[in-house]
């Protein structure tokens, strides 16, 4: 930086260093590399005191070539004629920066591991201040309280990755902030102290809680510490081993509903949650260690909306029913299967859902079944089918059901998308070869056939069977662009275009659907999103039917081969001469033919967690959803302030924040360097904050890029940051 300092040591042109004799040299101008005339050399002699120069008699040869320079040039002393030491030139008033600095020897001890740290300071930061041994063991050392975790996580793999300046300072920091000796004291003591979080130890232990996947170790070393014959005052909340030991008890209670009553098992589950819903707030629920706690909360939900099964007079009125609450319950049964991981380890949970939820599911089924039989044994669509308009997209999603669509629609407001719902009915039987033709723009250009169809419509203008090829043929015959899954299509006109695999999933994954549905979702955001940053006015999302799911299967119903042409597992075209004792609708596109349900919730074939195709709330009622872009209340979003407390930044943002995103990266382009935990971008809060939470406390002091990104996960704002600071 200053190319007229010149160093006293082995020859290196190059680098600006060389012996006594070179530095003449370069002082009289007469080797290659001095500086012009009109610049005054500098010399740095590392080591070498006034004392020596000026004893020229005892000078050794190796630096008699400098002596005369201190005659004839200007040495850079302390106005008491001594050498300046880091400490004399940060309070000298008098050629040094006049700081107020502690004298006491540990403070010493200090500034002068923290030297190559200190000098990179801005001095802004270091005045008006009193600087002591915490604050230069905290350059060296930066947040104590992190650094305190990863050690106790791995003491030995910690130690090595630091140098003696920084193991000293970490020690130093450790005893005056936390009254502990890492060298003395050991983990062990550290992680009942941890567990104790009295004193400053409890800024440590809420370190921990917030983001304990960051810190790996910590609970082993909780397992070891914990009490052998634990007292009414230890609880699950600091001892992971006494949170194994009420999952334990949670799993026990939870089997020991299976083939109960209803509703005794959702009064026990009431109690359950309530006596393990505390344990939900607890770091092992973000650690996977509470996994029944974290089941427990969507189906003691589930519980409480199966108390009772509501009616209606008529079929519209149950569907409205539906459409505005009751698909409540199947968000609920949905959540808790969700939160299951394998059979093994929440089987007893898939237990209880079935044992609160299929009596649900078999009343309300049932209900309608008689509603529509009793109306004529058939219902008809409650519009028309869509026309063409400028800017119109229809989007089909297979297998949408109510509760997702809902799920969908709540996010489609976060990034910012307006939209609007309705719902309309499905068709008997509720399987896709019948009811996509029903809820597309071309429902009036096919008719039904025979019962050994197996539900699918023909062409009426030439009696072919309706093929996905002449489906799209017909769409285009009409005005409606088809899109390719990638294709944004011209805006000017109307389309139509299909995603979602939720139907293809259930078939395949049974009851694991639930764990599918919030990657569907994302997905379908994220397709509508670039169909109307595209140009397109109005998405209309329609759907051909919705499904039943129910862990271990739904229940075997009786129906003989020979009665039906067509039998799948919750429908079967009958023949015409067949008689049987299940409920009979009219097929959609003939009601000639009969359609056979099983009754309630039941299936034809053994097994069959997911199906769809017969008369239930869950496959009848469909959504319609519409969906335009929201317009901006107020300027582009943007970053306002990022505030570093250690490992955790606060951050600011302004302007039009609806569904925006603040991300950590390394690179600001490039979102594998994110430096989050998980590497997940985290959503603005309703005050237009967020809170975010480095993956790694060795990253502390590094240069980085927090960026704002849009509902797309493009970058729209960045600002420069040092990690920590």
């Amino acid at each position: 930086m200053l190319p007229e300092l010149f160093l006293l040591g082995s020859y290196a042109a190059e680098k600006r260093t060389g012996p006594a004799l070179w530095l003449r040299c370069i002082e009289a101008r007469v080797v290659d590399g001095a500086p012009p005339v009109e610049t005054t050399p500098i010399f740095y002699l590392p080591g070498i005191s006034r004392e020596k120069l000026r004893a020229a008699e005892d000078c050794s040869q190796e630096l008699a070539a400098l002596v005369e320079l201190q005659y004839r040039g200007v040495m850079w002393l302390h106005v008491n004629g001594k050498e300046w030491t880091p400490y004399a030139f940060l309070v000298s008033k008098h050629g040094g920066l006049g700081l107020d600095v502690a004298k006491d020897q540990v403070t010493l001890d200090a500034l002068a591991g923290a030297l190559p740290s200190l000098m990179a300071e801005p001095l802004s930061q270091l005045q008006d201040r009193r600087l002591d041994s915490e604050f230069f063991n905290g350059l060296v050392a930066p947040d104590a309280t992190g650094l305190l975790l990863r050690w106790v996580g791995d003491s030995e793999a910690f130690k090595q990755r630091r140098s003696d300046v920084e193991w000293k300072a970490f020690c130093e920091q450790c005893r005056a902030d936390f009254r502990f000796d890492p060298v003395k004291d050991g983990q062990l003591n550290a992680a009942k102290l941890l567990a104790e979080r009295s004193n400053s130890w409890s800024k440590v232990w809420q370190r921990f809680a917030e983001a304990p996947a960051s810190y790996p170790g910590i609970v082993e070393w909780l397992k070891r510490a914990a009490p052998k014959n634990p007292s009414m005052f230890d609880s699950s909340e600091v001892w992971p081993s006494i949170n194994e030991n009420e999952e334990r008890t949670l799993q026990q209670a939870l089997e020991s509903l299976v083939d109960r009553p209803q509703d005794e098992v959702i009064r026990r589950v009431a109690e359950l949650d309530a006596e393990h819903a505390g344990r939900r707030d607890y770091p092992w629920r973000k650690l996977g260690l509470s996994p029944l706690a974290t089941a427990l909360e969507p189906l003691a939900q589930l519980a409480s909306l199966c108390k009772t099964a509501p009616g209606a007079p008529t079929p519209e009125a149950y569907a409205a029913f539906y459409a505005s609450d009751g698909w409540r319950v199947d968000a609920a049964a949905l959540a808790t299967m969700a939160a299951c991981g394998s059979p093994e380890q929440h089987g007893a949970v898939l237990e209880t859902v079935r044992a609160v939820y299929l009596p649900w599911l078999e009343n309300t089924a049932r209900h309608l079944q008689q509603l529509i039989h009793d109306n004529g044994q058939s219902i008809s669509k409650r519009a028309k089918p869509i026309e063409t308009a400028t800017g119109r997209l229809v989007l089909f999603a297979d297998g949408l059901r109510m509760d997702v669509a809902q799920e969908l629609a709540e996010k489609l407001t976060t990034v910012g998308f307006e939209s609007t719902q309705d719902w309309e009915w499905s068709t008997i039987p509720s399987v896709t070869a019948t009811a996509k033709p029903a809820a597309s723009p071309i429902a009036d250009a096919v008719q039904g056939g025979e019962a050994g169809d197996e539900f699918a419509t023909r062409l009426i203008s030439t009696g072919q069977l309706l093929t996905q090829d002449r489906f799209v043929s017909v769409l285009k015959t009409r005005g409606w662009q088809f899109l390719a899954s990638e294709e944004t299509g011209d805006p000017s006109e109307s389309a139509w275009t299909e995603a979602g695999a939720l139907d293809k999933h259930g078939h395949t994954e049974g009851w694991k659907l639930a764990r599918s549905v919030e990657t569907e979702v994302r997905d379908l955001v994220s397709r509508i999103g670039a169909l109307l940053k595209a140009g397109w006015t109005e998405v209309i999302v329609v759907t051909d039917h919705g499904w039943l799911l129910v862990p271990g299967g739904l229940p075997k119903v009786e129906l003989k081969s020979f009665l039906a042409e067509t039998r799948w597992g919750r429908c079967a075209a009958l023949k015409s001469e067949a008689k049987t004792n299940a409920l009979a609708f009219k097929w959609h596109w003939n009601p000639e033919v009969m359609m056979a349900s099983p009754p309630g919730a039941g299936c034809f074939r053994a097994s069959m967690e997911y199906s769809h195709g017969g008369v239930s709330l869950q496959e009848m009622v469909t959504p319609v959803l519409r969906v335009r872009a929201a317009r901006p209340t107020g300027g582009s979003a943007r970053l306002l302030e990022a505030m570093w407390t250690g490992a955790k930044c606060r951050v600011s943002v302004g302007g039009h924040c609806i569904g925006v995103r603040v991300d950590v990266r390394t690179s600001q382009s490039d979102p594998n360097t994110s430096l989050l935990a998980d590497k997940q971008a985290r959503e603005t809060t309703a005050d237009d904050k967020v809170t975010v939470f480095l993956e790694n406390d060795a990253d502390i002091g590094k240069d980085a890029e927090i960026v704002l990104l849009d509902a797309s996960g493009q970058v729209i704002d960045s600002l420069s940051t040092t990690l920590g600071k």
